[in-house]
């Protein structure tokens, strides 16, 4: 292209009547070259560590580089307030794949739009160790309990479980989930509150935990996009990510982010969680 423009502008000067003619014309192409290079943003809640999060996910964004014929970048977060923060930010990527009370405050406030979820619905687990007789999450006012930061799920159950202001447990935060999960297994946390499945891995690998209770169910995680992507894009996701397990390089980005097959669903299944952000 850029040696297109060239031999154009050369040309129209050599024959002296149409620079005019030529610039404008150049004027007119460098603006839709340079929108079409730009790189879609995919956001990731930050569940893990940055470095462990662009690790994982990067196979999903290159299967959707290859859907889209646009360059996909991983966009990462340290931690969950600043997640938030950028959330609440106008134009702030162009597609997302986080959880539910997340998906709908962007469906209402940003016009963002519901395409894939993975199956069924996920939930949060009160976990302590193994040996601990505890029994009931009443037990564990005045202790210490790890969780992800607000506004992750996590932090909005434990607000749920305890609201009594004066009958609080004492809240450590960790950055990603792994880093909660290994303050309760080194000892300097009585409880955690991490996603059911991480509970269920850690159990049927290393063990050293029991479950205390598991909160209500959200729909699983979803990718939404914003509404500044055409709707050629948006038809090319959803038709490649449904189809994924279908096809060799679908198959792959599977197996390498661990993810389930995709499946179809709408904004209308996860109205209302944002309300889920007021508790906190």
């Amino acid at each position: 292209m850029q040696l297109f423009i060239k031999k154009l502008i050369l040309g129209s000067i050599s024959r002296g009547g149409y620079l005019l003619g030529g610039i404008a014309l150049l004027l007119t192409i460098l603006p839709a070259t340079a929108n079409s290079q730009t790189a879609l943003r995919l956001v990731i809640q930050p569940f893990q560590s940055e470095e462990r999060t662009r690790e994982i996910f990067q196979p999903l964004a290159d299967y959707m580089q290859s859907l889209t014929g646009q360059e996909v970048k991983v966009i990462t977060y340290p931690n969950f307030i600043s997640y938030w923060t950028e959330t609440q930010k106008p134009d702030s990527y162009d597609i997302s794949f986080d959880t539910a009370h997340f998906i709908d405050y962007r469906n209402k406030n940003r016009d963002f739009t519901v395409l894939v979820k993975q199956p069924g619905s996920v939930s949060i687990s009160l976990i302590v160790s193994e040996d601990a007789m505890v029994f009931e999450a009443d037990e564990l006012i005045g202790k210490k309990i790890a969780t992800l930061g607000p506004p992750s799920i996590a932090a909005v159950r434990i607000d749920e479980l305890f609201e009594n202001p004066v009958r609080q447990p004492s809240v450590i935060e960790g950055n990603n989930s792994a880093k909660v999960m290994s303050l309760l297994l080194s000892g300097e946390v009585d409880a955690a509150m991490v996603p059911t499945p991480l509970v269920s891995a850690q159990m049927a690998g290393e063990g050293g935990v029991s479950m205390v209770l598991t909160t209500d169910s959200i729909p699983g995680m979803a990718v939404s996009v914003s509404p500044k992507l055409s709707a050629e894009i948006r038809e090319q996701l959803v038709k490649g990510l449904l189809e994924a397990d279908k096809t060799p390089e679908g198959k792959k980005m599977l197996s390498a982010t661990k993810l389930n097959p995709f499946e179809k669903t709408s904004n209308q299944e996860y109205f209302g969680f944002s309300e889920l952000l007021d508790k906190l």
